[in-house]
């Protein structure tokens, strides 16, 4: 097999430039420098110990986010200094977020000596004062056994990182859709022909076909929508045409009883569920089963298989009674703040007996029986 010439220089300057690079070189000294001065006495640790760059795939989203839960759980997050990792959060906009929280970097677990628990994707590592280890696992699979468990998906950096919103207390619209559209990025085939599912335009396409044009309220300028009391059935809000400002994004959810869950570019979870259940919004969505515990059709979503029962979906939320979509809602807030609030997974992952487990950082792109 021939290899691209251009891939390889390209892969050995991203290798090479964490050592060369002005901007990485003085990110990793400033996250090197502040020690562990940043930790309050008695506070307990979480040592991040990664090496492989797979780590910061997505843009950092998981490395912003399994911090950003390690801290809303209560733990000192503190950092080993491997320049291949530490040095992105100069460059990634998402770890950057992190540079404000209080941290701590050792140049070796060494010199870690009290007890704390690690999290790492060094198989060799085996400090004596960790209490657990967890292992990062990078490869596309599903777990195997207790032991295991699967990185779940939160709401986006941009809204963790931002002050709590203000949430509507009335509700506006009895269907919600804001996101972007564009066409040849929300149409793969990846969707269809990889988990069989209706793909974010297929989606969008039937609700249009659905509802009628009358119900369906499309607005250019989303401060005003915002602000309004007015009633409408349905608000569709492309990104293309009417962008929600972030801060206000959770705000914007709060104003409607349902929300169209449609997938990602190339798979079906996508933070805009989570972000919805945050806002008390109930989702409607075909990959109900990717959330760990799954979410339950006439329980805490509404659930379809197919653009047919899609449709059946659709006409049924505007036949529901009040009571109706608060118990639905009632049930999609306890589900959130059980499983889904920050905290709630360093809980999960850093609870319970035997003293190492395995963490799945991509199994949510496994596509799962039908």
């Amino acid at each position: 097999m021939s290899l691209n010439p251009g891939k390889l220089i390209e892969a050995a300057v991203r290798r090479m430039r964490p050592w060369l690079m002005p901007e990485y070189r003085r990110a990793f000294a400033a996250l090197a420098a502040r020690g562990l001065k940043e930790r309050r006495q008695g506070e307990p640790i979480v040592c991040c110990d990664f090496g492989n760059p797979a780590i910061d795939a997505v843009g950092g989203r998981y490395y912003f986010s399994l911090v950003r839960d390690l801290i809303d759980a209560g733990y000192f997050p503190v950092f080993t200094a491997r320049r291949a990792t530490l040095s992105t959060f100069g460059t990634s906009r998402m770890k950057s977020l992190l540079l404000s929280e209080r941290l701590g970097v050792v140049r070796s677990l060494d010199e870690l000596k009290q007890p704390y628990f690690l999290i790492t994707d060094d198989a060799s590592a085996a400090p004596e004062h960790a209490e657990r280890t967890v292992m990062v696992d990078y490869e596309w699979r599903i777990c195997k056994s207790a032991d295991e468990i699967a990185f779940p998906f939160f709401v986006h950096p941009w809204i963790a990182s931002s002050s709590p919103p203000k949430l509507a207390e009335t509700r506006t619209a009895r269907l919600f859709f804001g996101g972007n559209t564009e066409q040849g990025k929300y149409d793969k085939p990846v969707i269809r022909e990889v988990y069989g599912m209706l793909s974010r335009r297929d989606m969008l396409e039937a609700a249009a076909a659905a509802i009628p044009a009358s119900g369906i309220f499309k607005p250019t300028d989303a401060v005003p929508w915002l602000e309004s009391q007015e009633f409408h059935p349905y608000v569709f809000c492309e990104t293309q045409r009417c962008k929600i400002p972030p801060e206000r994004w959770l705000e914007a959810l709060s104003k409607a009883d349902f929300f169209l869950a449609c997938p990602g570019v190339g798979m079906p979870l996508c933070h805009n569920v989570i972000e919805a259940m945050t806002a008390g919004c109930i989702p409607i969505l075909q990959y109900s089963a990717y959330l760990s515990p799954p979410l339950q059709h006439g329980v805490n979503c509404l659930a379809f298989d197919d653009a047919q029962s899609l449709n059946a979906v659709l006409h049924s939320i505007f036949s529901m009674s009040d009571a109706e979509i608060t118990a639905l809602r009632s049930n999609v807030r306890a589900h959130y703040e059980a499983h889904l609030a920050p905290g709630r997974f360093t809980e999960r992952l850093l609870d319970g007996t035997g003293n190492q487990r395995t963490l799945l950082l991509n199994s949510y792109r496994v596509p799962l029986p039908s």
